[in-house]
């Protein structure tokens, strides 16, 4: 099925089928400031978790803490606009997917509704059966992992047997860069068969993750930088945005297919206590609305325009040439501002 949006200054398209969008402005030549409603949502089903560990954002643990179905489809009602239709797609976390009792409704009724449902786990109570039933429900799955040692074949053959697209999604800090060097570089033992693309999640000190492992500037992220601009990994990479000002500024990827940070402008989180924030890590109760006392209208085209206004206030006044696309720095941490920051190797 094709989802097609347009307005004066703004046009979306987007495949539900293989998952491909485009999105322009005015013009093709010309990139929309942000979307009139949604593009993507970053739902987490739960806070619950039994794995415990170390670099968890959201402190997750085995505390039974589950958004209802009831509520799930309350968001999905939210997530509909009378004008612009439904959100494209869903990205579920959590805590830990597979372990919330209500997640095969969840991806049943996300499909009925023509939306792609894609979800994150750590894979362990994955089973070839659970995979198999799973399949048809999603557009792709996520394994979360840290250290290349500790992929789970087996867990992801599961998946790909089952004709599962499967992500991996590989914690980048201080101590795993050297890792994910050798990876680019080939130097370490390939990828599972069958995994689509390796994507890049930078560390963010909040929950359980200590600041001690965030990313530093020096030798090491030169090479990785260095790394990524002769990649020879045996499947395609990826970056989440928090990396991609270091993307624009510092290798020579191409711009043109590369999107700056989307939260408020072009997608949207939603808590298990549907609270909705620009992202997932946002912190405390700053930018922070719950769907029970406000509409997705409402946060979206009212409540965030300040969030929207300080990030293009908080644009580098740099010489980058990149500046004019990059949504500038993060809003919460600090530590990611590594674009600005002149190191040697590049």
């Amino acid at each position: 099925m094709l989802v097609r949006r347009h307005s004066h200054d703004y046009n979306f398209l987007g495949d539900t089928e293989t998952g491909v969008t485009m999105r322009w402005g005015a013009t093709v030549d010309e990139n929309p400031l942000r979307a009139p409603w949604p593009e993507l949502a970053d739902i987490s089903i739960s806070n619950h978790c039994s794995a415990g560990c170390a670099y968890c954002y959201r402190d997750s643990s085995a505390n039974n803490s589950f958004m209802p179905l009831e509520d799930y489809c309350r968001v999905l009602d939210a997530l509909t606009s009378p004008q612009w239709g439904s959100v494209f797609q869903v990205a579920l976390g959590g805590g830990e997917p597979l372990e919330h009792p209500q997640l095969e409704e969840i991806l049943r009724v996300t499909r009925d509704r023509g939306i792609i449902a894609n979800f994150t786990t750590n894979a362990i109570s994955l089973t070839a059966d659970r995979a198999r039933t799973i399949a048809p429900l999603v557009g792709a799955v996520a394994v979360s992992v840290s250290d290349l040692r500790a992929i789970r074949a087996d867990k992801i053959r599961y998946l790909t047997d089952a004709g599962v697209r499967v992500n991996l999604h590989f914690i980048l800090d201080a101590e795993s860069i050297t890792q994910a060097t050798d990876l680019l570089r080939g130097r370490s033992n390939p990828l599972p068969d069958g995994v689509n693309a390796i994507v890049f999640l930078t560390y963010k000190p909040r929950g359980r993750a200590n600041a001690d492992r965030c990313l530093k500037p020096g030798a090491e992220l030169d090479a990785f930088l260095c790394a990524v601009n002769e990649a020879t990994c045996n499947a395609h990479v990826g970056f989440d945005a928090c990396f991609v000002p270091l993307l624009m500024s510092r290798t020579n990827t191409v711009i043109d297919y590369v999107d700056s940070c989307e939260c408020a402008f072009f997608s949207v989180y939603v808590d298990e206590q549907m609270n909705v924030r620009p992202c997932s890590f946002a912190t405390g109760d700053r930018d922070k609305w719950n769907l029970h006392k406000n509409s997705m209208g409402e946060i979206w085209n009212f409540h965030f325009e300040a969030y929207r206004d300080q990030q293009i206030a908080r644009q580098c006044q740099s010489e980058c040439e990149q500046v004019g696309q990059c949504h500038g720095n993060c809003a919460y941490f600090s530590e990611l501002q590594l674009c600005l920051t002149h190191t040697q190797g590049v």
